[in-house]
């Protein structure tokens, strides 16, 4: 796990990360201003294994790939010891890895940037605005 030293204030899911490689605004503009803040992002593994997992394009994964090693990213574990809690997103959400995000949204009081935000019951999150 990747911790920068600055609280993390907005959670990427897939769909964003997916979003971020194609060039859109919609996504890049509040990462900036997460950077900006002097705050960070969130990645949880899940998510950023299941992004890369879909990404046939080398240039698109080096993309993504430097997004992720970005000083104000944070890759986040989802932790073993909270497997009730990640059971019960799971079934909330319906994927593992829309599980994780949530739970990480959760513990650092962040919203999750998404194209999925339906999907996520009363977590808070961010829709990204299509084009």
């Amino acid at each position: 796990m990747i911790t920068p030293h600055r609280p993390v204030r907005l959670i990427l899911d897939r769909s964003a990360l997916l979003t971020y490689i194609t060039g859109s605004v919609h996504v890049a503009e509040p990462i900036h201003e997460v950077v900006e803040s002097r705050v960070a992002f969130g990645v949880p593994a899940i998510a950023a294994a299941e992004a890369l997992a879909d990404i046939d394009d080398g240039h698109d994964r080096a993309l993504l790939v430097r997004l992720l090693q970005h000083r104000a990213c944070a890759v986040l574990d989802t932790h073993g010891d909270s497997w009730h809690e990640l059971a019960y997103w799971r079934s909330a959400t319906g994927r593992p890895d829309l599980a994780a995000c949530a739970m990480a949204a959760l513990d650092h009081d962040a919203a999750v940037l998404t194209a999925d935000g339906k999907l996520y019951g009363g977590v808070p999150v961010i829709d990204i605005e299509e084009g």
